[in-house]
């Protein structure tokens, strides 16, 4: 059986954790439910990455490792930019989780759960390993900016 594409993933994810968010928002305050929504988030994002770094080979290998699953049923159009030893850096230009959430009105909610969990993602790889990025298409940029770097 095939892995599920991420952007599925994340639809299903959806289905319990936005109207949970919602009512969270109601009954604590916009506030302090983002505050949970990213700690949450931050406890998972960290996992994931924890999981790629059992595999062999360097940190930026294994975030590699984790793309095809990121980008699959072209959830992503990348424009690659840098891959070698020490870098991986890309223009994502064409994001479908950001259409996503933008067509249901969550904006901000999905650039919670998606955006917002590739830095714990990236320090759960390994702590060799830095990620720079100015912008994305959910929070109103042009392109999300990756810049992901092997540290000294």
């Amino acid at each position: 059986m095939e892995p599920i594409a991420y952007l599925d993933r994340v639809k299903i994810q959806i289905e319990i954790l936005l109207p949970l968010y919602r009512r969270l928002r109601q009954e604590i305050g916009a506030t302090r439910a983002a505050e949970l929504l990213r700690e949450a988030v931050d406890e998972y994002a960290r996992g994931v990455g924890a999981a790629a770094a059992a595999a062999p080979g360097s940190s930026l290998d294994r975030l590699r490792s984790l793309m095809p699953m990121f980008v699959a049923g072209a959830a992503l159009e990348v424009e690659p930019l840098a891959d070698d030893a020490r870098n991986l850096a890309m223009n994502v230009r064409r994001c479908k989780y950001a259409e996503f959430f933008q067509s249901i009105g969550e904006p901000e909610f999905g650039a919670m759960i998606t955006c917002d969990m590739d830095p714990p993602m990236t320090a759960g790889i390994g702590d060799d390993l830095e990620l720079e990025r100015s912008q994305t298409i959910l929070k109103g940029g042009s392109h999300c900016d990756f810049r992901w770097r092997a540290k000294d």
